[in-house]
């Protein structure tokens, strides 16, 4: 239960968020990001953590979808 269990100390526990809200912490700070971040896919925070998915990704989006 949340009264038992261990405190979180990371912002994505998982490491899987996919959204800009998975990138910051909780709550987040005031004047949070000094200039908008430049998003570059539907799953910013993933592709963070996640660069050898992102590359992979890329990839197939290049060579058009998997035949």
């Amino acid at each position: 239960t949340w009264r038992t269990a261990p405190k979180v100390e990371t912002n994505d526990p998982g490491g899987w968020g996919r959204s800009l809200e998975w990138a910051t912490s909780c709550p987040p700070p005031r004047h949070n990001f000094v200039t908008l971040p430049r998003v570059r896919s539907e799953s910013p925070a993933f592709d963070l953590n996640h660069p050898e998915y992102a590359a992979l990704e890329a990839r197939v989006a290049a060579n058009g979808a998997a035949k």
